[in-house]
């Protein structure tokens, strides 16, 4: 049962990597998702048999160990590499025109280590002011220095979007003061 239960988890993990990449703890948070919803609660004389919350939290901590095996096969195949899928989600969001704060924060909800996170961000060249410029000029199309209701919601915008104080500075100088 053990064998067929991973097959059937390896073969799901393909179907989601086809989809888009996931990082492993995406990835193992819906095999677990799957596993759980599929196999625990199909057969009716198996509700009754998992009625006991140890029971059932015994076999999830089995989905568990199985769920690991799969994420180390799809790692050992290429299939999974979270310091790719942080570079491109890094670069995704750059395009968006989110800020380095709002980047890494979703990242640690997506589950990867902020190790990983913090090094993407520091070795990846971005001019953070550069794109947050962007963003005032998309949004806000025209510039008034003295208005200051439209300053604080600039800020405000921008701090959002996830950008540092010093960015957020830099950026309303060179809109205010186009060259």
């Amino acid at each position: 049962m053990d064998e067929q239960l991973a097959k059937i988890l390896r073969n799901k993990a393909v179907q989601l990597l086809a989809q888009r990449d996931h990082s492993s703890y995406e990835l193992s948070q819906k095999l677990l998702i799957f596993a759980t919803k599929s196999f625990l609660s199909k057969k009716s004389y198996e509700k009754a048999a998992f009625n006991d919350d140890e029971i059932y939290e015994q076999k999830r901590a089995e989905y568990r160990l199985l769920i690991a095996d799969v994420i180390s096969y799809c790692t050992s195949h290429g299939w999974i590499n979270d310091a790719e899928y942080v570079k491109k989600y890094i670069d995704m969001q750059v395009r968006k025109g989110n800020g380095r704060y709002k980047i890494a924060m979703e990242l640690k909800q997506r589950g990867l280590q902020i190790e990983i996170v913090q090094s993407m961000l520091s070795n990846t060249y971005i001019d953070w002011a550069e794109v947050a410029a962007n963003q005032i000029v998309k949004k806000f199309k025209q510039i008034n220095k003295k208005d200051q209701t439209q300053k604080r919601k600039i800020v405000q915008f921008l701090l959002s979007r996830g950008f540092a104080q010093d960015e957020i500075k830099s950026a309303y100088f060179y809109c205010s003061n186009p060259i």
